[in-house]
Parts: C-alpha cells; structure tokens; sequence
C-alpha cells in the first residue's frame, strides 16, 4: 500500500521495517523545502510535516482545554494564548458541521491597573457543560471559575477560589457532578482541590493532593476522584529572601545541583547579608510527585485522600525526570494515567489502586528514544479503546488497554493536547495549530491559532495507513542509505546562542540566500531608529561581523527555531523538549497570565517561570539535557551563561558577577552546575555583551590557554545583547539597535580569540538564537539565524536544508561521537553538508563597527535602578 505526504508517495511497509542495512539513517521528510502553512497539510519548522485526519476548526492560540455537551450539540475549547486568551464554542448544525465562534475577553488598557476585578482576563484548561445552556471555565491567574452562556457567550457569574484562608489561587482542570451540583478544581499554586457548591458558588472543602496537582477525572459513579500531581519538589525561599532586596538578600548562583546531597539535605549558602541555611528539596520519589491521587468524595464536604499511586518510572538510574503524569481518564474498573517523560500509560485497578500494568508507546527501531509526549487521554465505550494525545508527535494514539497494545497513530495538527470521544466522532485540540507562518503583514501573535480536529472514528478502519502518514511526517522512517559523514578532525564543538532575531531581519540582505532584502534592519543596509530623539541613520552597517562571519564560512537559511518564545527556546537548546507542563506554563505566561511568582502563601506559585527559560526538575525529560547526556557519554564541556533563568531570578543592576540573584531553592541540573562559569553573567542586558567577551577570554585564557588545563570537548555560550532594549544613550546605546551592534563586535572578538588558539584546527562553531520572536520574515515567523565557522567549514557556502534545534543538536552529538539523545534529534535532518575534508585554518579578523552606533570602549552598565527586560519580548 501506498500514502501520499505532501505530494511525495511512501510505501506502508518501509516505515514498519526496522532497516537490516549496515548503512540507514533517519531525517525529517521535508529536506529543502522550506516551511509552508496550509490549511490541510503542512511543512514545519523543522522539516517535519503535519497531515491532520478529518475536519479542523481554528482555535485561539494554546487549545489545552475540551468539552462536548451532553448532547454533543456544542464542543468548548479553552485557549491559552500567547497573546489573547479565549474560548472557542462550537455549534453543531444539522448537516453534521460546526460553526465556530470566539469568547474573547476586554483587553486591560494600557493606563489601567493590574487589579483584574470582577471582569475575566484568561483561561487555563479546565472546562466542562453543565447541561447544554452554559460551561464552566478555568481563569487561572485570577483563582476564579466562571459560567458561560452557550447562547450569547456571556459571562453570567464566577466562583472565586481565593476563600476560607487561601490566597494566590491558581485555577486549572476541572470536573463536574451534575447529579449533586459539585465542582471539582485543581487549584495549581496551592497544591490542592477545591470542592464547590455550584448553587451557594461557595467552596465546601479543600483537600491537599499533592505537587501542582494538572489532571482531574471522576469515577463513572462519581465517589472518587483521581488527580495527576505533575510536580516534583515543594520549593521554598532563601531564608530572608525579599524580591524587592535581591541584591542583598539572593544568592549569585543556585545553591545547589539537583541531583546532590547537597540538594538533598540543604547546605549553607552566602548572601551580602551573612551566610544562610538553603533548606533542601528531600526526596524527588515522595508519594505527592509525579502520582495519581485517589480522593474519596463520597462526602462532599469531606473529601479523603484514599492513597497516592506513583506511576511510571521514578527518578533514578534509568530516568533523569519524573513521570510527569499529564492525563487521567477513569472507567467502572480501570484509570489510565499518560506518564508524558516516559512515553507511556499506567493502568490502575479501580478496585484496589494499584498498578495493573503499563503501556508503552514506542516507535518502530528507534524504541530506547523518548518524545512521543502522551497527554490527553480518552476511553471509547464501544470499542474498548483509549485514545491518546501525542503532543511530540502530532497524532492520536489508538491503543487496546486489555492487550496493553499501541494499535496505531492518527495524524493530527502541531501540538495536539487533549482527547474527547463523543459517539462516533474524536475530537482533538491541537495547540499549535499549523505554526505561524511569514509575517511581514501582521503581529505574529495575531499569526498564531490552534485548531480543533474533528475526525470520525471511521477512520481507525484504515489505521495502517494513517500510521503510515505518522511515520513518515515525523521522519521515522528509516532512509536505506548512510548518513553523510562528519569529519573526524573535530574535537572541540562552540555553540553561541543569541536572542530573538529572525532570518530577513539580519541576513534577508544575503546575495544567493533566500532573503528579504528590505526586511534586513539588521543588514549591512539597515536602519536604526532615532525616535525623534536623535538622528535616524539608513543604509548603515548594523552588524558587520555577522555578515562576514558568514560570508566567509556557511550560512544557513533555511533553518528555524522550534520555539516560539526564550522559554521554550533553552529548552530546545539543551535537549529538554518542553513537556506539557512547560508548554501550558509558558503558554499562559505569554499570555500575561501566569507570570506572577511570588514569595507568598501559595507553594506552586514559586515555580511559575514566566519568560525566565532555564530547566526545572519538573520540565526534565526521561533523557535528561544535553548536560546528562554528555556526562554519560564522558564527553567533557563547559558553560558561559546558559541554564541561570530559573523561576523567581531577579536581573537588576549592579548584580555582578552573574547579573542575577536567586531567591529559592530551585536548582540547576547537576552536570550543569558542576560545569559551569560563576563568573560569566546570564541574561542581564544591564550588562554589555562586551563585558560577556572579556570575561569569557579572561577565563579562557587563565584556565586553558595559560594555566594548562585541557579544553573541553563542547562550550556553550549566552550571548543576549540582540535581544535589544531600550536606548540608553548615556551608556553607550544611542539606539536600541545600538545592542545588535554591541552583539555584533562581542560575536567577532569571541571568534577572533576562538581562532587564534591552538585548538582551532579542530574546532567547529555554530552560533544561533534562542528564538525569533523579536523580529518579521518573509518564509516563516520562526526561521532564524544559524552560521557554521571553522577550519572544516566549508567557505562561502548556503546551506538549504530545513533543520532546526534538534538538527544542529544532532549534528553536535555526531561530531563529539555521542548517540541520539530523544527521537527529536534522532529523526531530525543534521547539518553534515556544511563540512568540507579540506580544512582551511585561517583565523578570523574582528571587524570594527560604526562607533556612530555603538563605541565598545564606552559600554557602560546601566545606571542604579535600571531593570532589565525580560527574555520575553
């Protein structure tokens, strides 16, 4: 049998064989075509490709919530933003179709003050119908739960969580018992479920369950209730910490590795204020992390918990995360729990809470690799099939719980995050819809739309060649030929990370590249901006070294952030693919509504990141980062400011030497901690990336260069500045464009001191963004910068090929001769054609840059009381 992806035929049989050839390799299926939006199939950012089964509705941005009324005459989605949040309702006509429509809220003006009030301004997962007239929603930030009209969309009343004691309430997940007019919600910030009276709309009862408690499902009868705690550790504050006196009351670094003793039991920690006792995180294996909560609700007003049942693998020796449960669904016998670290599903018996077994989700030759990411889940009566979101792998899982059997995939859109069955209908709500698209013509946040696919469960009839189509998207069908070699005179790889810029905006100017020239304001004709406040200059040089850098080795431009924010970008960037909890995290952050962490009352709120994008215990994935796999494969490397945005970082002036101080006890991954400068500044943009340049060739030069100690195999270094600011003219930035320029010279020193050490001649640089939010282009809104630099670069050469992070990722691993860390990077196409076996060891020669913009010997720290941006944009 055959299938066709995008105009290209595969025949079924190749993508089930695992190839017995001495020579195959996995690539993403798109190759040099760039990424296209289309309504019905679509090429990624990546090169990966999206073929949704059925019929799609667009969403708002973020679709992490569903429910179908009792008739299935309505479907509600629940839409997290970035940018505006909303609800989607969708009415169903009679020939079988839907018409859509969105619930949006006022939009707080730009004078007005933070309070929210009584009007509603976000949305977070939980939704459910009560009766066909109206459906409650999840606010999230606020704390409240309010009612919405099916017929006018109205909001008529809310529910607000922030009683009897509480405060700082974050309100998720929900679950309804019609028959006794009870609400059940997930109360994320403090660690507990709210039982609500809906007629009295007051809170009868409150039940600690466990570490941000994120899934709800009731018992077919209605007397239990089951809650995934996706949480790991119950972070606390540095004693004394105040957010408001960071600089004297923070540490200036974390206070410890996670895993350690030392994180384990607590260790002493220095503050400007004396030395301070760092509580420590405990055991990450307690029965509140990563488990199912059983909650006996027989007496509503006095809900027991019965037992927790942790499910998955633990934390230890053969996962480097938790579990992160992240879907439950409960029959008269069984609850089926989605463990999205692992790849798998827990069966629990009903009767006795415990674990009658596991579902692994595995993909054909490539089985020790996780990414599959299961998180909705759903049970069809009628065939005795569960159904399970794949958010990593953009489809439905169709599986047989009693043979404990992945039947086969359903393609879906980007992202897909929940699962709802309603009689001969799945319906599937996908985050990311089909990506972004270019966007020169509109915000990119005005871009951005998930979907709803309807798809009819006839569908299954044919499964093989919907598998088929799943495969093949996601490039996980092994290719019969070998991969192209890497050359083996590398022995020392440099990854510079940057922030925000798009492809055109920098290189659009590029002869032989596929550019905008008039979208390149960073080009070597580009323009900065006076804001009637000084002169605006056109045509000038913004980024000299850049251009030359990639003039003289190879520039990419067909490749893309898999992020759409810094969040997930550092994510992406050290291996950890944002799980469930990360995405809707970072979701609502960008939405404005969850980017208060506070050092109150609520424990879960010391964990909201907001746009601070560095790796959280409870955002690591089975595999762990870049940093545990390196250490695994014994593979040596070194880190300059990479891993320090951590939930909670206060970046102000004059916090040197790191730029940030911490508040809490959260920590870095160990590998990381143990190897990483406590010198060179993180994401500070009061700090000149000039500052960054001295002090990385300072270190270099007295620990490798002078003092004999042997160079790592890999470097990672941050380099922030092209986020850009506003101008700070008395510092040195006339312009906000003035901190590309600054980026500029800073990436040109680093280069020229790279290149003149002895360990050029196996040296390979690749410098990249964390992201492109920052910025407009012309293919698609998250292609973005890429340049390859070394002696077995090839000079003066374009690459085309459609890769991303976990591309360059791969072909990082390949050159230190380390295996596929998950199936990201194993299916991902690598970069292997920017090598040459004629090395060419001339060392490059830093450019001056126009000192009308920037003069780099009078950079200057901001100024007492200057706060620096955040990563967001």
């Amino acid at each position: 049998m055959m299938v066709t992806v995008l105009g290209r035929a595969y025949f079924i049989s190749a993508v089930f064989a695992t190839a017995t050839l001495c020579g195959q390799s996995y690539s993403a299926p798109a190759g040099t075509r760039p990424a296209v939006r289309h309504t019905g199939a679509s090429i990624l950012p990546g090169g990966r490709v999206i073929a949704p089964a059925g019929v799609e509705y667009p969403t708002g941005p973020g679709a992490f919530g569903i429910a179908i009324s009792p008739s299935g005459k309505f479907v509600a989605t629940a839409n997290t933003g970035p940018g505006r949040n909303s609800l989607t309702l969708l009415e169903r006509q009679r020939n079988g179709s839907f018409d859509a429509r969105q619930i949006l809220p006022r939009q707080r003006d730009a004078d007005e003050p933070e309070g929210e009030g009584n009007e509603w301004r976000g949305v977070f997962m939980g939704l459910v119908f009560h009766g066909e007239r109206g459906f409650y929603a999840s606010e999230g930030n606020s704390g409240r739960i309010s009612y919405f009209d099916t017929g006018n969309g109205d909001r008529h009343r809310f529910v607000d969580l922030n009683q009897g004691g509480f405060a700082d309430s974050y309100s998720g997940d929900l679950a309804l018992d019609a028959e006794r007019n009870l609400l059940y919600a997930a109360d994320q910030a403090n660690f507990r479920i709210a039982v609500i009276d809906i007629k009295s709309k007051q809170v009868l009862a409150s039940l600690p369950v466990g570490r941000l408690p994120f899934a709800l499902a009731l018992s077919p009868d209605r007397r239990r209730l089951y809650c995934t705690n996706i949480g790991m550790f119950r972070y606390e504050p540095i004693p004394g910490a105040d957010a408001k006196q960071a600089k004297s009351t923070g540490l200036a670094f974390p206070a410890f590795g996670f895993p350690s003793a030392e994180s384990a039991a607590g260790v002493e920690g220095k503050t400007e204020r004396g030395v301070v006792k760092v509580p420590g995180l405990g055991d990450p294996n307690v029965r509140e992390s990563n488990s199912l909560a059983v909650i006996d609700v027989t007496t509503p007003s006095a809900p027991k918990i019965e037992t927790f049942v942790r499910t998955g693998l633990p934390f230890g020796a053969k996962s480097d995360s938790g579990s992160s449960p992240s879907g439950v669904v409960a029959t008269a016998d069984r609850i089926y729990v989605s463990n999205a670290a692992n790849d798998s599903i827990t069966i629990v018996d009903a009767k006795t809470n415990e674990v009658a077994g596991e579902i692994p989700i595995r993909i054909p030759g490539l089985e020790s690799l996780r990414g599959v990411l299961p998180v909705g889940l759903a049970f069809d009566e009628q065939s005795g099939w569960l159904f399970a979101a794949e958010a990593g792998i953009d489809a439905v899982a169709v599986i047989d719980p009693k043979a404990k059997k992945v039947l086969g995939h359903i393609p879906a859109a980007w992202f897909p995050t929940r699962v709802a069955v309603f009689g001969e209908t799945l319906f599937v709500t996908n985050a990311r819809g089909h990506g972004i698209g270019p966007n020169v013509n509109a915000p990119r946040n005005a871009l951005r739309e998930g979907t709803l696919s309807v798809i009819p469960m006839s569908l299954t009839g044919d499964l093989g060649a919907q598998t088929a189509i799943v495969m093949e998207a996601n490039g996980f069908r092994p290719r019969p030929v070998a991969e192209r070699p890497v050359p083996a005179g590398v022995k020392h790889v440099v990854l510079i990370v940057k922030e925000n810029r798009t492809y055109d905006e920098v290189f659009g100017d590029v002869l032989g590249a596929a550019g905008a020239p008039l979208l390149a304001r960073l080009g070597t004709r580009g323009f900065v901006d006076g804001k009637r406040q000084r002169l605006s200059i056109k045509d000038v040089n913004v980024t000299p070294n850049h251009h030359t850098i990639a003039r003289q080795w190879t520039l990419g431009d067909n490749f893309y952030a898999d992020s759409d924010v810094s969040v997930d970008g550092h994510h992406w960037l050290v291996g950890s693919y944002p799980n469930v909890w990360t995405e809707s995290s970072l979701l609502a952050a960008y939405g404005d509504q969850k980017k208060d962490f506070r050092l109150g009352t609520a424990p879960g709120r010391l964990l909201f990141a907001g746009s601070d994008s560095s790796v959280h215990p409870e955002d690591q994935v089975e595999g762990g980062t870049i940093w545990h796999h390196f250490a695994r494969n014994k593979i040596s490397f070194y880190n300059f400011g990479e891993g320090f945005e951590l939930a909670g970082i206060a970046e102000d002036k004059d916090l040197e030497p790191t730029g940030g101080r911490f508040l809490t006890n959260i920590p870095m991954p160990d590998p990381l901690y143990r190897n990483t400068s406590r010198e060179y500044p993180g994401f500070n943009m009061n700090i000149p990336d000039q500052f960054r340049a001295n002090q990385l060739i300072h270190e270099m030069e007295e620990k490798y260069v002078n003092g004999g100690a042997e160079l790592p195999q890999f470097l990672f270094i941050h380099l922030p500045n092209d986020h850009m600011t506003k101008e700070r003219p008395d510092d040195g930035y006339p312009y906000e464009e003035s901190f590309a320029v600054d980026n500029d010279y800073a990436l040109g020193r680093i280069l020229q001191f790279l290149s003149g050490t002895k360990w050029w001649k196996e040296m390979a640089v690749f410098v990249t963004e964390d992201d492109a939010q920052g910025g407009v282009d012309h293919i698609d809104a998250q292609r973005t910068v890429l340049m390859c630099a070394g002696p077995w670069i090839k000079r003066a050469h374009v690459t085309h090929t459609n890769t991303s992070f976990p591309g360059l990722l791969k072909t990082i691993f390949r050159l230190l001769g380390a295996p596929p860390l998950n199936l990201y990077d194993a299916s991902a196409t690598d970069l292997s054609d920017v090598f040459t076996d004629k090395p060419d060891f001339t060392p490059y020669k830093l450019v001056p840059v126009d000192a009308r913009l920037f003069d780099p010997a009078a950079a200057k720290q901001a100024p007492p009381g200057t706060p620096s941006p955040k990563m967001d944009k």
